[in-house]
C-alpha cells in the first residue's frame, strides 16, 4: 500500500457501472444460496457509481464472489448516470432494507453523505469503495486505489513516452468525484517537477463524444500536443477516436487509466500506449472483510490504499496482468 505525501491529495479520494441486462443477470444469480455454508443470514449490498463501466462491473464479480464463499445474500444495484440525483433514490432503498454491510462508491463527495448517513443510522455496516466523502466517518473503512500515487505513474509514463518534454493534455472525468481528482492531482504535480507542459486540464464525463470534441479542439489549437493522459476508459475511448480522425495515432501518446476491454484492444493495437490499472476485485474483496470485521466486533482497518498496475501490450499475459484485467461481465 501506498500513502499520500501531498496535502491536496489527503483530502482527494479516489472511477465507473453496470449495463442493464448485466446487472438483471447477475442480481438474479446471486439471489440463490452458496454453496459453502456459516452467515446465511448475512446480508450485502453493493451500490456502484454507474451503470455500465467495466470496473464496477468487475469489482462486482470480486463482491460477489466473497459473498458466496460466505454464503451471503448479494445484491447489487447501479445508478443509470453517474451522478447523486439518480444514486440518492437508490441509497434511500438500502436505507430502508437495512442490509447487514453496504460497499458504496459515491458519486459526490459532500451530495451524497446524508442519505448514506441514513443507512448508516440504520445499523449497516457502511464501507466506502473506490470512491469515498469528504467526511467518510459515517463509514467503518474506506477502500481505495492510491490514486494520486496513480497520477505519478502515469505523468512519469507519458514523460517518458514523449521523450522528457512536449505538450500534454489531462483529460479528467468531472469535478467532485473523490477518484479521478485525485488521479489528475498526481498527473498536475508530477508534470509539473519533470518539465513537461500540460496546456489544460478538461472534464469529459461519461460521454465519449465529448471527450473527442475536446481533444479534436486540443489538436486544432496545439498542432505539436505530445500526449494525453485520460483518467477513466470513457475519455480513453473519446480521446483515440478523435487521433484515428486526424490521422494522429501513434504520433500523439495516450496513458490511460483502467484496463477495461475496449481499452485493452486499445493497448493491443498500439492506440494506446500505456495503462495505469486499478485492482478492482481486490478492492471490493477487502471492502467485504473490513464489513465483516467490524459486524463481528474485529479490528477493522479504517483505510486501505490498494496500489495501481502499470501495463503495456507486451505485459499482457503476464499474471499479474491478468488479475487486474477488467470485465463486462462475471463469466
Amino acid at each position: 500500500m501506498h500513502s499520500y505525501s501531498h496535502p491536496f491529495a489527503r483530502s482527494l479520494r479516489p472511477l465507473l457501472g453496470i449495463t442493464a441486462i448485466a446487472a438483471t443477470l447477475l442480481v438474479t444469480a446471486c439471489s440463490g444460496g452458496a454453496e459453502s455454508g456459516g452467515r446465511e443470514d448475512l446480508s450485502v449490498t453493493f451500490v456502484a457509481g454507474v451503470k455500465g463501466d467495466p470496473f464496477y462491473i468487475t469489482m462486482m464479480c470480486g463482491a460477489q464472489a466473497e459473498a458466496e464463499k460466505l454464503g451471503a445474500s448479494f445484491d447489487f444495484q447501479a445508478p443509470a448516470s453517474f451522478s447523486p440525483t439518480d444514486q440518492i433514490p437508490i441509497v434511500d432503498g438500502v436505507a430502508a432494507a437495512a442490509p447487514d454491510i453496504l460497499l458504496i462508491a459515491p458519486t459526490d463527495d459532500e451530495a451524497m453523505y446524508a442519505s448514506i448517513a441514513q443507512v448508516a443510522e440504520a445499523g449497516t455496516q457502511v464501507v466506502f469503495v473506490d470512491t469515498t466523502l469528504k467526511d467518510p466517518s459515517i463509514g467503518v473503512a474506506q477502500v481505495h486505489t492510491d490514486d494520486y500515487a496513480g497520477g505519478v505513474e502515469a505523468a512519469n509514463a507519458l514523460a517518458e513516452l514523449i521523450g522528457g518534454s512536449g505538450k500534454v493534455l489531462l483529460l479528467n472525468f468531472q469535478p467532485g468525484v473523490s477518484t479521478t481528482e485525485a488521479r489528475g492531482q498526481g498527473f498536475l504535480d508530477t508534470a509539473e517537477e519533470i518539465g513537461i507542459e500540460v496546456i489544460g486540464t478538461e472534464y469529459g464525463g461519461t460521454e465519449i463524444e465529448k471527450s473527442t470534441s475536446i481533444v479534436d479542439a486540443a489538436l486544432q489549437q496545439h498542432p505539436d500536443l505530445a500526449g494525453i493522459f485520460t483518467t477513466t476508459d470513457f475519455g480513453a475511448q473519446g480521446a483515440v477516436t478523435a487521433l484515428r480522425t486526424a490521422g494522429s495515432v501513434g504520433d500523439v501518446k495516450i496513458v490511460g487509466f483502467d484496463a477495461s476491454p475496449v481499452m485493452v484492444e486499445q493497448l493491443k493495437a498500439g492506440e494506446i500506449q500505456t495503462i495505469v490499472t486499478q485492482q478492482a476485485r481486490e478492492i471490493a474483496r477487502l471492502g467485504l472483510e473490513q464489513g465483516i470485521a467490524a459486524i463481528e466486533g474485529d479490528p477493522v482497518e479504517e483505510e486501505i490504499e490498494v496500489g495501481t498496475v502499470t501495463l503495456t501490450a507486451d505485459d499482457l499475459e503476464s499474471e499479474e496482468a491478468q488479475t487486474v484485467l477488467q470485465t463486462d461481465s462475471c463469466g
